[in-house]
């Protein structure tokens, strides 16, 4: 009896090996195959690697050049002083028709939220006189006025050449910085214009300070 108990446990032992053996054998047949995969796979995973980076790269390079707006401005007081006059000059002009149909789309393209509140004048960089348009964001400004609040202010400064129709934003900063010279308002490339930028900062920001200071003796009613 115990003999024919001592052969059935060496026959389950024997057995026990035999799977064990059986589980490390495909373990190492699956480690094989998995590094033979990982191995033909390489190149392929690094070529989708190096284009997730690339395309997360020119993403974020796109959106840097969107929202890269901000035109920096010298003499940051005396152009918010403008900036002041010029916004209060803007939105106490009487309201003008459109003198045509030309006049009228252009007032919708580019000078949405005036309420036919708009001046225009001539300025001369050198080169012949450029039509300037100008005006204040009247719709918001009283909407938010409504409210008991006065600061979204904002207007709008267009030069139109033959070659080109170029805009700029002049916005009221909504925080200050601690330097006392920092502009209390912001001065920002039009959105349609921010990805090209045909012009310099530096060029920009001195024609809107040459057409802030020229909307009082051009925009101001008697």
């Amino acid at each position: 009896m115990t003999t024919d108990l001592d052969k059935q446990a060496r026959i389950e032992r024997h057995k026990t090996i035999r799977a064990i053996l059986w589980v490390v054998a495909l373990l190492i047949v699956a480690a094989v195959l998995l590094g033979v995969y990982r191995f033909v796979t390489a190149p392929v995973r690094m070529a989708q690697n190096t284009t997730q980076t690339i395309t997360q790269q020119v993403e974020e390079t796109a959106t840097a050049v969107l929202t890269h707006r901000h035109i920096k401005v010298r003499e940051g007081r005396r152009y918010s002083r403008m900036a002041d006059r010029a916004h209060t000059i803007l939105i106490n002009l009487p309201e003008t028709k459109p003198a045509s149909l030309r006049d009228r789309t252009f007032r919708l393209a580019h000078l949405r939220g005036s309420q036919s509140k708009v001046c225009q004048f001539v300025m001369d960089f050198g080169a012949g006189p450029v039509p300037v348009w100008t005006a204040a964001d009247n719709a918001e400004f009283t909407a938010n006025r409504s409210l008991g609040g006065e600061a979204n202010r904002q207007l709008r400064i267009i030069w139109e050449t033959p070659t080109m129709i170029l805009g700029v934003s002049v916005q009221y900063a909504d925080k200050f910085t601690q330097d006392d010279n920092a502009p209390r308002w912001e001065l920002l490339w039009r959105r349609r214009d921010s990805i090209q930028k045909p012009l310099t900062d530096a060029v920009v920001s001195e024609r809107t300070m040459n057409a802030l200071a020229a909307i009082p003796q051009q925009c101001a009613t008697p």
